[in-house]
């Protein structure tokens, strides 16, 4: 039977405690069962470098922590694991591989199976003609495969962003078929955002409202197509760009551009304000 390191379930649960602002700590010792959290108790009480606990065990204390804290959707599992993966490319520039999400995936095997010790992990990313493919599997162990499928997304999320191949090119599935996880990274041409050729006459996202392409949406088009993780522009701040800008948020002008000409007096059916000098006034036909 395997074990999994009690320092690596300890920087889990400081990971949550310190993104949930300190709330997730009395949360869990209120929502765990009495036996996880004399567990939970041990693991952070622990200095032991090599302390571990079983298998078992720390796959139900994983998963438990989940559940209380999202009802088991996998969502915080998924956060954390970005955050730690996050820090290890952060702090080892090597590890990153510019454009390659998949080779960059591929260092962070040693990082994603150090934490379990005598476990038969299976780790394996590998590109096919969608995008790529990251499957973990552990024999026989269900359990395993639902949290290591909501991490193992966490971290080819982490990947994706430090290699620039990231959201605005890849969008990333989960799969768990018996005990095998999968993480499915499919380009699209859609993807999160859609940046038309230059010579396109049309937008091809779905909008709102029927309106005519304006000077805004041509500006989110072109701070979008540099957009990437290393640009400093967040996935979440062009996903806000686009919906402010078909709620009608974002201005429809550039200030920069001249102004349009007035039409002239013959187009607008108006007649001027003042004649000419020495123009005549017209008498009435009446």
């Amino acid at each position: 039977m395997g074990r999994v390191r009690s320092r690596f379930l300890r920087a889990v649960v400081e990971t949550i405690h310190q993104e949930t602002a300190g709330t997730a700590l009395p949360r869990l010792r209120e929502g765990l069962p009495p036996h996880l959290r004399t567990l939970l108790h041990h693991v952070l009480a622990s200095q032991e470098r090599d302390a571990s606990v079983e298998l078992d065990a720390g796959l139900d204390l994983l998963l438990s922590i989940d559940r209380v804290l999202c009802g088991g959707s996998g969502v915080v599992t998924t956060r954390t694991a970005t955050t730690l993966a996050s820090r290890v490319l952060s702090q080892s520039a090597s590890l990153v591989v510019p454009g390659d999400a998949v080779a960059t995936l591929r260092h962070l095997r040693a990082p994603f199976e150090q934490p379990f010790v005598d476990v038969p992990l299976s780790f394996s990313a590998r590109r096919n003609h969608e995008g790529f493919v990251l499957e973990l599997h552990v024999p026989n162990e269900l359990r395993a495969a639902r949290w290591m499928g909501s991490a193992a997304l966490g971290y080819a999320k982490a990947a994706t962003r430090f290699s620039g191949e990231g959201v605005a090119r890849l969008r990333l599935y989960l799969e768990i078929v018996g005990d095998v996880a999968r993480v499915l990274g499919r380009h699209t041409d859609s993807g999160v955002v859609s940046v038309p050729a230059p010579a396109a006459t049309r937008d091809v996202r779905p909008m709102r409202r029927r309106s005519s392409p304006t000077n805004a949406a041509a500006q989110v088009d072109q701070i979008l197509s540099r957009a990437t993780p290393s640009a400093g522009l967040p996935a979440m701040d062009m996903k806000a760009l686009l919906d402010a800008r078909s709620r009608g948020v974002v201005r429809t002008s550039n200030p920069a551009e001249p102004s349009q000409a007035k039409p002239a007096p013959s187009e607008s059916g108006t007649r001027p304000v003042a004649a000419e000098p020495g123009a005549r006034p017209r008498k009435s036909a009446s």
